[in-house]
């Protein structure tokens, strides 16, 4: 008899200048059965990425240099292998602008520091089940859902998600289909409420899952 294969072990990326709280964090999510990789800026995790692919991506917002809200647009808008890759920032600032331009540039949490590894653990596995599950029901014909109803989306619609799926921003999509950026939110806001998603970075994973957009 077949023994099953074991999973394997889910890879994080952790992106933290400050070297006590990224030691920690490796240890933390070593501890807990994770392969954790550190990076104490984005240009170290840039080079991490050349060789490897994580299942998620944990960020500090304010860093030298390239900060975590840059370096999220950049791979965002460079890497569509990474589009479903669940992003979660870590953050000591309480202004919920920082939140809502976060989420808009595609991050699928916030955790504050200082950080309660209970909550951050329970917080990955969850992303990571999601991301499992939407890749586990992905089939041809995704677009169906499971009483049979279609999820249409409006010519217009299918070209703003696409763009999201890339990492673009509100501003940046209505200058490249020539909305205003208003007309923009209105539409996402219409995807959201279609994939019954609350981020982009959910909207990007159903419309992989569902077939909806060519990513490439």
């Amino acid at each position: 008899m077949r023994l099953p294969e074991n999973p394997p072990t889910p890879t994080v990326l952790c992106i933290e200048d400050e070297t006590h709280i990224l030691e920690e964090l490796i240890d933390e999510l070593s501890t807990s059965g994770f392969n954790a990789i550190g990076a104490a800026n984005a240009g170290e995790a840039l080079r991490v990425l050349e060789r490897t692919t994580p299942d998620i991506i944990i960020c500090d917002i304010l860093m030298p240099g390239t900060n975590g809200l840059q370096f999220l647009e950049q791979i965002r808008g460079s890497r569509p292998d990474l589009a479903g890759t669940p992003f979660l920032f870590l953050t000591a600032l309480a202004d919920r602008s920082h939140e809502l331009t976060g989420r808009e540039a595609g991050a699928d949490d916030y955790l504050t520091k200082p950080i309660d590894f209970d909550v951050l653990i329970l917080t990955i596995r969850a992303k990571l089940n999601l991301v499992a599950r939407v890749k586990a029901i992905s089939t041809p014909s995704a677009a169906v859902e499971p009483n049979g109803d279609f999820i249409h989306l409006s010519r217009r619609e299918t070209e703003v998600l696409k763009e999201i799926g890339t990492g673009q921003r509100n501003g940046e999509i209505a200058r490249k289909l020539g909305l205003s950026e208003h007309t923009v939110s209105d539409y996402v806001k219409a995807i959201y409420q279609k994939l019954s998603v609350s981020s982009r970075a959910e909207a990007t994973r159903e419309a992989i899952r569902r077939g909806l957009v060519d990513m490439r």
